[in-house]
């Protein structure tokens, strides 16, 4: 990933409160985010998921011809 993902003023932009939400991943893909954040593309992991979630609802959105609009 060339960008660095613009996380921090999205998520306070965001109306309402967040949930936590708990979820089990392998080592590897907790060492995977580690690296994203590490290497400054997010500021934790948290974030990483975040962007990833969001990412996800987008795209399966646009494949199903759906929009907020």
């Amino acid at each position: 990933m060339a960008t660095q993902y613009e996380t921090g003023d999205h998520d306070r932009q965001t109306t309402g409160s967040m949930e936590r939400v708990t979820f089990r991943a392998t080592e590897a893909q907790l060492g995977a985010l580690g690296e994203l954040v590490d290497a400054g593309l997010f500021p934790n992991r948290s974030a990483a998921i975040r962007a990833a979630v969001r990412q996800l609802v987008a795209d399966e959105t646009d494949l199903r011809g759906h929009t907020d609009e």
